[in-house]
């Protein structure tokens, strides 16, 4: 039954939140949902399948929507900042699963490591396609690279503000602002960059000459 699955993942990540993976027991996540051990073992063959469904379970329910569906209006800087604000305000909100999250991880547990590795990958796919829709005007905002820079910074904004509290919204829309003007800046608009323009339409040359000779392979 998958109310049933989603209950008990939702059980173990509000245990995970307290005490942290090594304190979440299986008969601890059994006695929260009113079930027996046994009935437990039936949905996770082991605490490790257990603890790794939970964090995936989390990942796809924080992934799933798209956060503006109508869109947004503003400079390619002013919706970057939107998005971001709205993930640093949006992770921030269960902060103390993620502090347990994170604090597990960097001790090394695998339990832990590994499905907050594919949850960060599935964040930078969700990121991708966000991007695309929000700014279909920079396509710079589009590239893997810039997409994966954008990922870290917000993997990186929320190491840095869970431990902070007093005008702690404030700052991470200060923070979502201040990112979305370095990143805008990578990739300016089309339409609104001169000088972006020019270097699009000026063909690369790699000739005698020009410094950039190619070697070849001996």
């Amino acid at each position: 039954m998958p109310a049933q699955r989603d209950r008990i993942l939702d059980a173990t990540l509000a245990l995970m939140a307290r005490g942290g993976a090594h304190g979440t027991s299986m008969r601890a996540v059994a006695a929260a949902c009113g079930l027996n051990v046994a009935t437990l073992y039936h949905y996770f063959p082991s605490k490790r399948d257990l603890l790794q469904a939970a964090i995936s379970h989390r990942g796809a329910t924080d992934l799933s929507p798209f956060p503006f569906p109508e869109g947004l209006a503003g400079s390619v800087e002013d919706r970057l900042a939107a998005l971001l604000a709205h993930l640093f305000v949006g992770m921030t909100a269960e902060e103390d699963l993620w502090r347990a999250l994170i604090a597990e991880a960097i001790h090394g547990d695998d339990d832990v490591f590994e499905p907050l590795l594919e949850t960060a990958n599935a964040f930078e796919y969700a990121l991708a396609d966000w991007l695309r829709a929000l700014c279909p005007d920079a396509p710079g905002l589009h590239e893997p690279a810039v997409v994966g820079a954008i990922r870290n910074a917000v993997i990186g904004v929320l190491v840095e503000y869970l431990p902070q509290y007093d005008g702690r919204r404030a700052a991470l829309e200060a923070r979502a602002r201040e990112l979305a003007h370095v990143f805008a800046r990578v990739a300016p608009d089309k339409s609104g960059d001169p000088l972006a323009d020019k270097y699009r339409e000026k063909p690369a040359y790699f000739g005698p000459g020009s410094g950039t000779d190619p070697v070849e392979e001996t």
